[in-house]
This record gives structure tokens, sequence and C-alpha cells, in this order.
């Protein structure tokens, strides 16, 4: 109980809902074999949860927590909602229902779960062509799928590599320290004003409320 009560109410809330959607269970889905001509046709060619998606791409969307912190590392004119493509390429893997009525149940019910730890879609290779700011090679590895990427446009490449890369949290720490140390001296000054009646305030480090040098303003 003591451990219960030392959770904030949002920390609980989302456990509640992840245990809710069975988020970071082992999906079990049955996948298309592609090489066979003659296939089963797949959950996208039959029916897809466009209500629910669709409700999560909103959120995503707006402005603020919703967006995944991996699409926000750089700004991209068309961004998508990760949420849209991850539907998208999970029903495009899994094999249709007897009962078309109930592949859209079956693409949502398997949206929150682990498809990784079974490597359901480990065999599959997907290429995308016109890959942009990434969203498809990034859900597409987040579901265990062999994806492959390719634009025409330089800087594509670099967001897209810089998403995928293997990089350690205390590196980009120190790198960001840095360039705030060479950087701050520099612009704070244009963040400052006088106050009408004489007044100086302090510049104060946010992390840790240490007053800044005369240096800064």
């Amino acid at each position: 109980m003591a451990a219960r009560n030392a959770k904030t109410k949002a920390q609980r809330i989302a456990e509640e809902i992840a245990q809710a959607v069975q988020a970071g269970k082992a999906a079990q889905v049955d996948v298309v074999d592609f090489s066979d001509p003659d296939r089963p046709p797949t959950c996208l060619e039959v029916d897809f949860p466009i209500l629910p998606i669709n409700e999560l791409a909103k959120v995503e969307s707006s402005s603020g927590s919703g967006r995944k912190p991996i699409y926000a590392m750089s700004k991209w004119w068309a961004r998508r909602s990760s949420s849209v493509f991850r539907s998208m390429l999970i029903a495009a893997a899994t094999k249709a229902p007897d009962d078309p009525g109930e592949a859209a149940k079956l693409v949502w019910d398997s949206f929150y779960r682990n498809h990784k730890k079974t490597g359901l879609f480990s065999h599959l290779q997907i290429a995308d062509l016109f890959m942009g700011g990434g969203t498809t090679v990034v859900e597409g590895v987040r579901l265990g799928i062999q994806m492959y990427g390719t634009d025409l446009n330089p800087v594509a490449w670099f967001v897209v590599k810089n998403e995928l890369s293997d990089v350690k949290r205390t590196e980009v720490d120190a790198l960001l320290a840095d360039i705030e140390t060479e950087v701050r001296p520099q612009v704070m000054p244009f963040y400052a004003c006088d106050c009408p009646r004489g007044h100086k305030g302090t510049w104060r480090r946010k992390s840790t409320r240490e007053v800044m040098g005369d240096e800064i303003g």
C-alpha cells in the first residue's frame, strides 16, 4: 500500500491504462506469408480500426506531450502521426480472421502489444523509398521489421540516421551542457530588460537555482 501511495495519480492512471490495453504483452497474431502467390488477405485489405486510431492521431498531432520524443528531435514539414503508421504496418502484416468483421478489432487489440518479444515480424522486409522524416521506418523497427529507407533529401537521411542511432543518454546530456556553456552567455542578454523602477534581477541555472555570473547579463 505504501508503494502505491508513493506514486502520483498520473502514474497510477498510466499503469491502469497500460494493464487494460495489455501494453507490452507479447503479441500473438498470424502473419501472412507474402511469398505465397495465393496468400490470404491481410487485415489492412479487409478492415481497419479507423475511429480509435484517429483519436490517438489527434492527441499525438496536437501540441504538447502527445508526440513521441524521438520525432521531436527535428522538425519535419510533413510529419505524420506514428500511431497511424504503426497500426497500418500491423494491419498489413497480420492475416485477416475468417470473420471479416473481426479484422479491425484484431489490429486494435494488437496495437499496444510487444511484437518483438516473439519475433513475429522479424522475417518481413519493407522498403520506404521516400522515407522523409522516417516515421514509417522508425515504427517498423519498433515492431521488429527489417526496414530499409532512402530519400533524395540529405536532411531526411540525416534526421532518420540520428533517430535510429544508438546513443547513450549521458553523451547527449554532456553535449547539450557544452552547447549551453558556450551559447548561453551570447544569447541571454537578448532576453534581459530593464525594470522601470530600477531593480536588477539575477539569472539562475534552472536545474540547481545557482546564481549565474555577471557575464550572462
